[in-house]
């Protein structure tokens, strides 16, 4: 329940909204780009990817210059129906 708690938490924020769905659509996306298409600061960015990363439903991904981030491919399993939906829209 607890784990849920902290989804819902995290979903209501519309800043991190916005992140999951650029995400969905682009694929995925460094800090520095996620700020850009959302025209927020890099420092509201990383906070709200730390948030997202902690519920499962991103992933990062570090090479030797960048971090990326993307939804999670191999999310918990209550975090898996919400990123079905968020999947579906990006077809839209």
């Amino acid at each position: 329940m607890k784990e849920l708690t902290k989804l819902f938490k995290a979903l209501a924020n519309e800043r991190r909204l916005k992140i999951l769905y650029l995400l969905a659509k682009k694929g995925k996306g460094t800090v520095s780009s996620i700020s850009q298409s959302l025209g927020l600061s890099i420092r509201s960015i990383s906070k709200h990817l730390l948030k997202l990363e902690d519920t499962g439903l991103i992933a990062r991904k570090q090479t030797s210059k960048w971090v990326y981030y993307s939804l999670n491919d191999n999310p918990k399993e209550d975090v898996k129906h919400l990123l079905r939906i968020l999947r579906r829209r990006r077809r839209k």
